[in-house]
């Protein structure tokens, strides 16, 4: 009784746009009537007796031969709604998806009305989808077809020119260069803006390998069609490979732009004008025995899918181990359990909501996973070193390919590049973390000369250092100054790089430092239970010289207190010197910008410790792609989400060695030689 009112509520809720839908048809439908009304002398000179003398002549393995391609095509038209279940993320299984959208498709394409009839089909077929939610998935199916049909129309048109007719004139070709022109300008577009806003919606286009994928299942589909029909034409009579498919495919586009039901008469016509060398009446007889397998037989088995109605989803069925848990649905408190022990201190970055979690409740592993345009991340290492990392590569794996995006992981150690390799992927370095060791540190060392001069004008400048409690936290004014050095820079960085917000910090180990009282900048750490990391570092715009040594100095001190054996600076792009062949020119360009040669010359003022970090995907040219993924990712980040109070966690934190250090002089240093970070 329930779901009967949903879907009710749903159907009441969907009207106007699905009447809009209706009117839209209106135009498409007046076109082909004027089509029509032009071409009535040509109509009215075909001999329907000589049409069905042709279709009697068909022989039973020109038949046999159609309905193999018939399969062929369906079998490609079956993909385009998993794929595009895919993109969207609705969570429908494949199988679902699959016969939902080859019904769809196979009553659409014979009644008409694609749009209307399609929605009204997946609406039967797809439990839990609402009709503006189906007819949303028919308008993203339609849409993508005809984009993927004017490329491959193009294509074909190019590389399979006619022997003869309007398809070989240089207007056609010229109509062709310029669809594969704007194809690719909308392709960069898809990689530099994968995300858009439009009339108050958020779209989000689809992953480029995504975009291949249905690019082949178009060129299979429609070239699989093509050979049905030219199997059913007179033999010797019909037209070669060459000529019928870019005919087949220019007819199929004024059937599908006019909108007919079936795309009778449009499809026929320009099928006639194309090939004029074939027999009118053996083309049409084709065509008509093309119809009858190609349309009817698919729409009646459709018909009978659609009767009986989706079909039950097996009952008791577990999800796969492990599984993708979306940031949303995490609390706070969620998101600390699945962080206890972890082994890289900075997976801390899921306090910021922005990303999801791969976890295995077999093994009691997971991994952070931050969602690209084109790449699905895994972020850093698995949150233990165990003998499941090669598991849980395989499950990110999957999980990228339900979503059509590439897998790839970021910031990775030794061991969990080896396992990559040993997966088969292609692993280059990309970072190098700096560490120090706070019980061996020591600032008198030559190599930190640098440092104690910073520290010594930091003591004269009177600055304080303190670590409150998050409740103590004066995060108006931390907001104040992390707004104006975000301004000054250009705005923050994201992704695998922290970004501020109350809540956030709110989790992560903060220092303060003060001159008489007045904030001039504060450094955030991620806490583990073998290491801190480096996270946030927001200099004021008058902060003193040597702020920034100072707080990551006093953050050693009670790292020494506390007994840890690491504390990290988190990680500088590779020096150039030591990466070769596309990664040097790869990694030179993605760490290059401002403020990158002054947050290196900060760290190492410490004299750190180096550790190799690694980029992994499954082959050179994804590994690219997902690079400059990130890179774009890191660069132009998503605006925060607005974390509901639900899943805030109320935990505190202990703040415990957190005395100040206080020293004061009358004079400040020079604010430009302080860095600002978001961790590399």
């Amino acid at each position: 009784m329930e779901i009967g009112q949903a879907r009710t509520a749903d159907a009441a809720e969907a009207r106007p746009r699905f009447g809009r839908a209706v009117i839209r048809q209106a135009l498409p439908l007046s076109l082909a009537v004027v089509f029509v009304v032009l071409l009535r002398d040509r109509i009215a000179a075909t001999d329907p007796a000589a049409v069905l003398a042709a279709l009697g002549r068909i022989e039973p393995d020109q038949w046999l031969f159609a309905a193999i391609a018939t399969l062929a095509s369906f079998a490609a038209l079956g993909q385009y709604d998993v794929t595009v279940h895919r993109v969207l993320r609705t969570g429908i299984r494949p199988r679902t998806a699959r016969r939902a959208g080859l019904a769809a498709i196979a009553i659409s394409q014979v009644l008409g009305f694609g749009l209307i009839t399609g929605a009204l089909v997946r609406w039967r077929l797809l439990p839990g989808q609402s009709l503006w939610q189906a007819t949303r998935l028919t308008g993203v199916v339609t849409l993508l077809f005809l984009l993927c049909w004017a490329v491959v129309a193009a294509v074909a048109i190019l590389l399979l020119p006619a022997e003869a007719g309007p398809l070989r004139a240089a207007p056609a070709r010229a109509v062709a260069l310029a669809v594969l022109a704007l194809a690719a300008t909308g392709v960069a577009a898809a990689f530099f803006r994968p995300r858009v806003t439009a009339f108050g919606q958020r779209i989000e286009t689809p992953p480029l390998p995504a975009i291949g994928r249905l690019l082949l299942l178009t060129a299979v589909d429609t070239a699989a069609a093509a050979l049905a029909l030219g199997a059913l034409m007179p033999p010797g009579a019909g037209p070669g490979a060459a000529d019928l498919i870019p005919a087949y495919l220019v007819a199929l586009g004024a059937g599908l732009i006019l909108a007919t039901p079936g795309g009778v008469g449009p499809f026929e016509i320009a099928l006639a004008a194309l090939l004029p060398e074939t027999g009118q009446d053996g083309l049409l007889a084709a065509v008509l025995a093309f119809r009858l397998i190609y349309f009817a037989c698919p729409a009646a088995i459709a018909a009978v899918a659609f009767l009986i109605g989706p079909r039950p989803e097996v009952e008791g069925r577990k999800p796969r181990d492990p599984v993708l848990e979306p940031a949303g649905r995490m609390t706070r408190a969620q998101i600390s359990a699945h962080l206890d022990g972890v082994a890289r201190a900075e997976c801390g970055i899921a306090h910021q909501g922005q990303h999801d979690v791969l976890l295995s409740a077999r093994c009691g592993n997971g991994w952070l996973v931050g969602r690209g345009g084109q790449a699905l991340v895994g972020l850093f290492d698995p949150f233990r070193q165990d003998g499941e990392t090669r598991r849980l590569i395989g499950a990110l794996a999957r999980a990228a390919r339900a979503e059509g995006r590439i897998p790839c992981h970021y910031k990775i150690g030794r061991r969990t590049a080896a396992c990559a390799r040993r997966a088969g992927y292609t692993v280059w370095p990309v970072a190098d973390e700096l560490w120090l060791d706070p019980l061996r540190f020591d600032p008198a060392t030559p190599e930190r000369a640098g440092l104690r001069r910073k520290l010594r004008k930091a003591t004269r400048a009177g600055i304080e250092i303190d670590c409150p409690a998050p409740e103590a936290l004066p995060v108006s004014d931390m907001a104040e100054i992390s707004r104006d050095w975000a301004q000054a820079r250009g705005g923050e960085r994201g992704f695998s790089m922290g970004r501020f917000a109350p809540d956030y910090v709110a989790c992560q180990r903060v220092y303060l430092a003060r001159v008489s009282g007045r904030l001039v900048g504060f450094a955030s750490f991620h806490e583990g239970a073998r290491e801190w990391v480096l996270d946030l570092m927001r200099p004021g715009p008058d902060g003193p010289d040597g702020t920034m040594h100072a707080l990551v100095a006093a953050a050693l001190d009670d790292a020494r207190k506390a007994g840890l054996r690491r504390l990290s600076l988190a990680a500088l792009p590779c020096a150039a010197g030591d990466l070769t062949g596309p990664a040097a020119t790869l990694f030179g360009r993605l760490g290059a910008g401002r403020g990158t040669a002054g947050l290196a010359r900060f760290k190492t003022s410490f004299s750190p410790r180096h550790d190799r970090l690694y980029i992994a995907a499954p082959n050179a040219a994804s590994l690219v792609l997902a690079a400059a993924d990130i890179a774009r990712e890191i660069r132009s980040p998503e605006p925060l989400a607005v974390i509901p109070p639900r899943l805030l966690s109320t935990a505190g934190h202990d703040r415990g060695g957190g005395k100040p250090r206080v020293s004061r002089v009358p004079e400040s240093g020079r604010t430009r030689s302080e860095p600002g970070h978001n961790a590399a």
